[in-house]
């Protein structure tokens, strides 16, 4: 059964903040502690700081005759007030013999002599309406102070630059300015993780006038960069601001490098380690670059490398640690390369940096490999090709891109020389035009063939000799 509303304007235009008086069938009570106190047709919730609160328990009894009883209506309505718990889910619901129990939470939102609220219900029959006036009065709450000037509502806390992995601690005071003994209100814990409350202020004491409760805010950045929160005192809300500034990087020793050859010349392998004068103070990455320059007049080798093909190699050092590792190994590997100049190691570690030179001099020609061949098949075009001859093939590399002439020399079973040996080659121009052309630093590939009159099987070994500027380089007896 629904009730006209009309019928409470009339009351509260008639009556002012008073309403009529309860039926007869229907009874309101307070409850506190298990102890009923009856309800007229006023009640007054007292005077309650704004940013704290009071809750009410009230009770309504059936007192008729009725087998069962419903409260079919309810209604509660006045700035500051809410309901914060009910016997029943929803209505129409029957009234128990113990009677039906519901919460009012007064929170005044401002400072206010009177704030009225309005408390209707009604039964089964529908003229059993109890109306009944709600009477509280917001005062003046707790003042936060910082830096002793008291904080406006909605205003910005600013808790300062603080490096990653430290804090700072912005320090409210929550102070009692009334004549009456406040109570702290709950104080919600922040969301952020940047933020944290201490103090005493969290476990809700009672201020008495003239006296303060500390609330510290905790400022402790997880991450560089801008970082709020949102602070809530009762009924007041106050914006947390911060800024994370990133930890300075950590002082690392200055490494040095160490480079071991078997020796100092081309076509060599070799390694490098990284050391440090005193162990690292925490896990850094660094890398090294490996860069060749040419002597004056030489062209660039590719051969110059780190093991892998590259021209970097990263390592890390480990707190603790006074070594690099390179991917888990002590040392990094190398190759010097065909082409004199000058290998420079750089190391960059934190806000270090230092190089290594290795100098490779010029030097005679290098012969890695020479075969020695007889009656090779030939194109029959091509200079000297005959069915009778001997090959030589000689694998080497001239560091100096300089190789100029080219002695041949031939001996029988007995060491004497083949006639007409020596032979002498000039292969300046030859040698010029094949690295001019060359990418592969001074590694070249010398093909001979010589005809034979005769028997060349008496043709049993060879040897050449190869003159570039740095001298003359003569290759072990080949065999055939």
């Amino acid at each position: 059964m629904t009730k006209p509303g009309a019928l409470l304007l009339l009351w509260a235009a008639s009556a002012g903040l008073l309403a009529p008086s309860a039926s007869a069938q229907l009874s309101l009570f307070t409850v506190e502690n298990g102890v009923e106190t009856p309800v007229g047709q006023a009640y007054n919730v007292g005077s309650v700081a704004v940013g704290a609160a009071e809750d009410v328990v009230f009770r309504i009894k059936y007192t008729g005759s009725s087998t069962t009883y419903y409260l079919t209506h309810f209604s509660l309505a006045g700035l500051g007030y809410s309901l914060a718990a009910t016997d029943w889910k929803t209505l129409p619901a029957v009234f128990p013999a113990a009677g039906l129990d519901f919460t009012v939470h007064f929170q005044p939102p401002e400072v206010a002599v009177t704030l009225p609220a309005t408390l209707y219900m009604y039964g089964t029959q529908g003229v059993d309406d109890t109306s009944v006036t709600l009477l509280g009065a917001g005062i003046p709450g707790l003042t936060p102070l910082l830096n002793n000037q008291a904080l406006k509502a909605g205003q910005t806390i600013q808790c300062g630059s603080v490096q990653v992995g430290s804090s700072r601690t912005t320090k409210l005071m929550l102070v009692n300015n009334t004549q009456a003994s406040l109570t702290v209100p709950t104080i919600p814990q922040l969301s952020s993780a940047d933020f944290s409350l201490t103090g005493a202020a969290l476990s809700g004491p009672t201020v008495a006038p003239g006296v303060s409760a500390e609330l510290d805010i905790v400022f402790a950045p997880s991450a560089a960069g801008n970082r709020t929160a949102t602070l809530t005192i009762g009924v007041l809300t106050y914006l947390l601001e911060g800024t994370g500034v990133a930890a300075p990087p950590p002082v690392l020793p200055k490494p040095s490098l160490q480079v071991t050859l078997p020796e100092t010349a081309s076509a060599q392998q070799g390694t490098l380690t990284i050391s440090l004068p005193e162990p690292s103070p925490a896990d850094a990455p660094g890398t090294v670059t490996l860069a060749f320059q040419p002597a004056s007049g030489l062209g660039d080798d590719p051969a110059v490398m780190f093991a892998g093909g590259t021209l970097s190699a990263a390592f890390t050092v480990t707190a603790g640690a006074s070594t690099a590792q390179f991917s888990g190994a002590p040392s990094a590997a190398f190759q010097t390369g065909t082409t004199a100049g000058t290998l420079t190691f750089t190391a960059v570690l934190g806000s270090n940096t230092v190089e290594y030179n290795v100098p490779i001099a010029p030097a005679i020609i290098g012969i890695d490999a020479a075969v020695a061949q007889r009656d090779v098949g030939c194109v029959t075009s091509e200079i000297y090709c005959t069915t009778l001859n001997v090959e030589l093939q000689i694998n080497g590399w001239d560091n100096t891109r300089t190789a100029s002439q080219i002695v041949f020399r031939f001996y029988t079973a007995s060491g004497a020389l083949v006639s007409p040996s020596p032979i002498t080659v000039d292969g300046t121009s030859s040698f010029q035009q094949y690295f001019a052309g060359s990418q592969l630093g001074g590694v070249f590939g010398l093909h001979a063939l010589f005809p034979i009159t005769g028997d060349a099987d008496q043709v049993v070994a060879a040897d050449v000799q190869i003159v570039n500027s740095a001298g003359q380089a003569l290759s072990p007896k080949i065999d055939f």
